[in-house]
């Protein structure tokens, strides 16, 4: 007997997700919880564990292949049964045809067959209901992960092991795969091209016979001739030329995951919110000799003390004074919140994720610099949970940590403001009339115009920028 594994709704809301990688293969024993592959949703990066245990019979999706909530995903029969096991869809396309005796055979036993069968599943029904489902319950082992072999069909050689016409290119680093080859001796498999790919190297003086393909089953193409045109110019030149390039000319990427959900939240929220932006630029010498100061305090130990830190306190306080910045427009009526769930924009090799403090306003300093360091760093390793991910009243991005002095963000959805922080730098700055060198940042926003107005979102701003300019007034 086997049993389906769909793809289950791993956060709320979920309606899909990229199968980024499989830990399993076909014919693999996997237990109760076993972590089977990792799936990337618009959220995060999840391992995915199984829900029961047996042998894995067909992997249902592919690598890179997304599918919605419910969808087939796994294959497993249970680990008594695989004699019975019915052939897959892929095992009847190379099952050996029955004879016309042996299929009438067949079927006068199917019947008896089918009541065995099915008395047997009555007997399991309860059994398979009571096994433990995806994330209820304590699990007794952690998920384990099962390491991946490359196929032995896709085995790659280097393109200077074929028995290529003497005189021939061999660029470095290129390879073909060996099942590419079908059969064909290496001079069949080079000379293959389209007709105008051989009229292209034909513009370029080039034998079409002595070129090298990359293209499926070694197949000769643009980007193959004008490479291979422009090393042998070089060589006629006497000089070598140095590519920044490597690779094809064009390529295709996919939008998927983190950056297919940023793409869908900005363009709906720059399209749908009008955004109004302003700056004040601050001293911060002040609060950055505080930053020294508490890096050597033992309270704030293993901990981030960032500008961010200053900031999202300056925030909080500045929310209460200025309670409209902290709200959410609902065409007839706006919504204000009398708590702040913090939003901390954080660049990740995924995309951009605003991920949530949630009730930042109750954290302690040290609690909300230990918050602050982990969300981030949860966030760059695709940790974030779906929970994390949800509920923010406010945000604040830092801009500094790339080296930038100021920009627009563009609001999180539902969200009526945005802060955002420049890089710290020495300027001049006038001091009781004296000119001294200063740490200065400029500090900014954008808000949510059918909300907040020119004057609003300056006295918020200004009151940010009066904390980071004096953080004593965090303590009255």
């Amino acid at each position: 007997m086997s049993q389906t594994f769909n793809l289950p709704d791993v956060g709320e809301g979920l309606t899909e997700a990229e199968i980024v990688s499989w830990h399993v293969s076909t014919g693999d024993s996997v237990e109760v919880n076993d972590v089977i592959c990792e799936i990337e949703t618009a959220k995060s990066l999840v391992e995915l564990p199984v829900p029961f245990s047996g042998t894995v019979k067909e992997l249902m999706v592919r690598e890179g292949e997304t599918i919605e909530v419910g969808q087939p995903l796994i294959r497993i029969s249970a680990a008594d049964s695989g004699a019975e096991e019915s052939p897959s869809a892929t095992d009847l396309t190379t099952a050996e045809p029955q004879t016309g005796s042996a299929a009438a055979e067949s079927s006068n036993k199917a019947p008896a067959e089918d009541e065995q069968k099915s008395a047997g599943r009555a007997e399991n029904a309860d059994e398979e209901q009571n096994q433990a489902l995806v994330g209820s319950g304590p699990k007794a082992d952690a998920p384990k992960a099962r390491a991946r072999t490359r196929p032995a069909d896709l085995d790659l050689i280097d393109i200077s092991d074929l028995d290529l016409p003497p005189g021939s290119d061999q660029p470095a680093g290129r390879s073909v795969s060996r099942a590419g080859l079908g059969g064909r001796s290496a001079a069949e498999m080079v000379r293959a091209a389209t007709p105008p790919v051989r009229a292209l190297a034909k513009r370029f003086g080039l034998d079409v016979a002595q070129l090298v393909g990359t293209g499926p089953d070694g197949r000769i193409t643009r980007d193959d001739v004008e490479t291979q045109a422009h090393h042998a110019s070089d060589r006629v030149s006497g000089t070598e030329a140095v590519s920044l390039y490597e690779g094809p000319r064009e390529e295709q990427v996919r939008v998927r995951g983190v950056r297919k959900a940023t793409a869908l939240n900005v363009a709906a929220s720059a399209s749908e919110v009008p955004h109004v932006s302003v700056f004040k630029e601050v001293d911060v010498t002040r609060t950055m000799e505080l930053r020294s100061a508490l890096r050597s305090d033992p309270s704030y130990q293993n901990l981030n003390v960032s500008p961010m830190l200053f900031a999202a306190q300056a925030i909080i306080r500045a929310a209460r004074k200025n309670p409209q910045v902290n709200a959410t427009w609902h065409e007839s009526h706006y919504t204000l919140c009398n708590y702040v769930n913090l939003g901390i924009a954080a660049a990740t090799p995924r995309g951009l994720v605003v991920p949530v403090i949630h009730d930042a306003h109750a954290y302690t300093p040290q609690g909300l610099a230990a918050a602050i360091t982990a969300l981030t760093s949860d966030a760059r390793e695709g940790k974030t949970t779906p929970a994390q991910m949800q509920g923010g009243t406010i945000s604040i991005t830092n801009i500094g940590s790339l080296g930038l002095d100021f920009g627009t963000p563009i609001l999180p959805p539902g969200q009526a403001s945005i802060v955002v922080l420049g890089a710290v730098r020495t300027k001049p700055w006038i001091v009781e009339g004296q000119v001294v060198p200063r740490q200065i940042m400029t500090v900014g926003g954008s808000f949510d115009h059918r909300l907040i107005d020119g004057d609003l979102a300056g006295a918020f701003i200004s009151d940010v920028a009066s904390v980071m300019e004096e953080p004593g007034l965090l303590i009255t």
